[in-house]
Order: structure tokens, then sequence, then C-alpha cells
């Protein structure tokens, strides 16, 4: 009697350390995906080093890291006119890795004038050979 009872006892650590595996190695269905590349380009720009950042025409910035990485962020009103002689900066929002359009936001201002909050409506990575055109 008392084996069946430790064979009994074993059985269901065995099993529940088999039902654990199977929930840990189980993703959630939501889980975004890596926001390291997208298709072969890096998909994030760490925006606490950044190089340069251009005007590129009235709707669109373009942004570089110091690791090289490029992105295109692209405006929606009332940001739609921007040009070189504007001031440009940036309102973060968790971190200061671009990597979709809800992480920033541009905030540009021309001469003395308050600055005006941007919504960002894409980010588009580039490589670095698309980013080459830019220069």
């Amino acid at each position: 009697m008392k084996t069946v009872v430790k064979l009994a006892a074993v059985a269901v650590v065995v099993a529940s350390g088999l039902g654990a595996l199977s929930l840990a190695s189980a993703a959630p269905e939501d889980t975004p995906g890596p926001r390291g590349k997208q298709d072969g380009k890096p998909k994030c720009i760490d925006a606490s080093q950044l190089n340069r950042k251009m005007v590129v025409n009235k709707t669109t910035v373009l942004i570089e890291d110091g690791f090289g990485r490029s992105a295109l962020l692209k405006l929606s009103a009332p940001c739609q006119n921007l040009d070189d002689l504007d001031k440009i900066g940036f309102e973060f929002f968790g971190g200061t890795q671009i990597c979709d359009r809800r992480d920033v936001k541009i905030l540009y201002s021309r001469f003395d004038e308050a600055p005006v909050r941007c919504l960002v409506e894409s980010v588009t990575p580039l490589t670095k050979e698309e980013a080459k055109k830019y220069q």
C-alpha cells in the first residue's frame, strides 16, 4: 500500500513538472515581435545618441544615431510645413529608443515661437545604403 502511495506521489510530481514546462515554453499570442530588426533593417534608433537630424521635406525628418542606424519620421498635422530653419526636438514616452510612432513626438518651433508638438505618423527604418541617399 505504501508503495502505491509513493508511486502516486511521484506521478503527481512528474505530471506537474511536465505541465509547468509546457506552460513555460508557450508564448502568449499577443507577444510583440523582436524590436531589433525588420526586413534586415535596424528597427530602433537610439535617440540618446543622435548624430544627425535633417528635414527631408515638409513632412519628413531623417534621424541617425551614433551607431549608424537611420530612420525617416513622417509627421502628421499640424507639423506638415517643416524647413531647415526650424528648431527640432523630441518628446519621448518610456525611453529614448525610437522603434514605433508611439515612442516619440516631434517638437518644433520657428524663431522664438513656443514649440508645437507633432505626432509621428510612421517610422521607416533605413539601411545604410538607403540613408546615404540623404547626404
